[in-house]
C-alpha cells in the first residue's frame, strides 16, 4: 500500500488479494470486517461508501491491522469481538474463540427446558472461558441459574465483561470460598473459579440439574497439527489437557457419580471431532442410566448427552 489516496473498494481489493496470497480463509470477509473496525461502520454501511476516501490515519491503522491477520493472528481477536447464538460477546487471548460447533451444545440443552418443572433449574457450565455457553443459556432459559466454573481468574472476568454487555448480572466466588447460594434468589450467572480436578464446592454438593462443558479436549499430539491460528494465539490450557485429550472427560464422569459432587440429572459435552469414540467408551465405564450423541453439521459425533440418573 503506497501514500497515494485510497478509495474503499480499491483497498478491500488489494488487501482481500493480499490475503488470499497468504491463504487466509475469507479473504474478503477479512479485508472487510477489518476496515469496518477502523471506519466504525456496519458492513452493509461498506458497501454504499466504496467511494470514500480513507484517510492517511485510517489507512495507517488499517495497515496494522492488515498485518496482525497476515501473521494469522485470529480476526476475532483482532476486532475483540465475536458473534455467539446471535449474542455478542468480547474475546480475547486469555480466552477461546468460541465455535458454531458450540451452539450446537447449547441447542441441546436448551432442549431439555420442558423435561424440568422447577422454578429454577442449576445448570453448571464447566470451563466457561468467555461465558458464551453461560451467557446463552441464561438469555434463553431465564428460569434457569447458571453456575460458571473456570480456573483462570483472566477467564471470568471477560465471562463476567459478557454477562454485563447481555445484560446478564453475575456474582463471584473465588475457590474454596464457602457462600450462602440459593437458586431462588441467586443473579442469572454465578462465576466460580475452581480446578475441576479439586474437590467440587461444598455449597454446590447436588445442587445442579444439568452439567455441560465444552472441556479442552485435544490430544497433545495433535496439537502440532493444528491451525497457526489456533496454536500459536488461543490459550493453550482451554484447548488441550497436555495428555491425552480424554482427562477432562474422565474427570466429569467421576464427578456425575460422585456423592458429594454436583448431583446432575444431565450432563452434555462437546467432543472432539477426531476421537469421540474413545470418550464415548470412557463414558461407557461409568452406570449412566442412557448415553447418546448428536452429530454436527459434518455428520461426526459432536455432542454427548447423558442421564445421570
Amino acid at each position: 500500500m503506497s501514500d497515494k489516496t485510497w478509495k474503499v473498494l480499491e483497498l478491500l481489493n488489494t488487501t482481500a488479494a493480499y490475503f488470499k496470497d497468504k491463504q487466509i480463509e475469507n479473504p474478503r470477509l477479512n479485508a472487510e470486517q477489518l476496515l469496518c473496525k477502523v471506519l466504525d461502520m456496519q458492513r452493509v454501511d461498506l458497501y454504499v461508501a466504496f467511494d470514500r476516501p480513507v484517510t492517511p490515519s485510517e489507512l495507517s491503522v488499517y495497515r496494522q491491522l492488515v498485518k496482525r491477520r497476515a501473521a494469522r493472528e485470529p480476526l476475532q481477536y483482532i476486532l475483540e469481538e465475536t458473534e455467539f447464538y446471535g449474542l455478542p460477546f468480547t474475546v480475547t487471548p486469555q480466552v477461546l474463540i468460541p465455535r458454531p460447533e458450540t451452539e450446537l451444545l447449547v441447542e441441546q440443552v436448551l432442549a431439555l427446558h420442558n423435561e424440568f418443572k422447577e422454578n429454577r433449574t442449576v445448570i453448571a457450565d464447566i470451563g466457561t472461558g468467555s461465558g458464551c455457553i453461560a451467557v446463552s443459556l441464561a438469555k434463553n432459559w431465564p428460569q434457569s441459574r447458571i453456575i460458571a466454573t473456570d480456573i483462570s481468574g483472566r477467564a471470568l472476568d471477560i465471562a463476567a465483561a459478557n454477562g454485563t454487555r447481555n445484560n446478564m448480572d453475575t456474582i463471584y466466588v473465588e475457590e474454596g470460598q464457602s457462600v450462602v447460594w440459593e437458586a431462588g434468589s441467586a443473579p442469572p450467572i454465578t462465576l466460580v473459579k475452581q480446578d475441576i480436578f479439586n474437590d467440587w464446592p461444598q455449597w454446590l454438593a447436588g445442587r445442579v440439574d444439568i452439567l455441560v462443558s465444552n472441556p479442552p479436549y485435544i490430544a497433545k499430539a495433535e496439537m502440532a497439527a493444528l491451525q497457526p491460528e489456533v496454536k500459536d494465539y488461543e490459550p493453550s490450557d482451554a484447548l488441550t489437557d497436555h495428555n491425552d485429550g480424554l482427562s477432562f472427560f474422565r474427570r466429569l464422569f467421576q464427578l456425575a457419580v460422585s456423592e458429594n459432587g454436583p448431583g446432575c440429572r444431565y450432563m452434555l459435552l462437546e467432543m472432539s471431532g477426531s476421537q469421540p469414540q474413545a470418550i464415548i467408551e470412557e463414558c461407557k465405564q461409568f452406570p449412566f442410566q442412557s448415553v447418546k450423541t448428536h452429530n454436527d453439521l459434518n455428520d461426526i459425533p459432536r455432542i454427548l448427552k447423558i442421564k445421570v440418573k
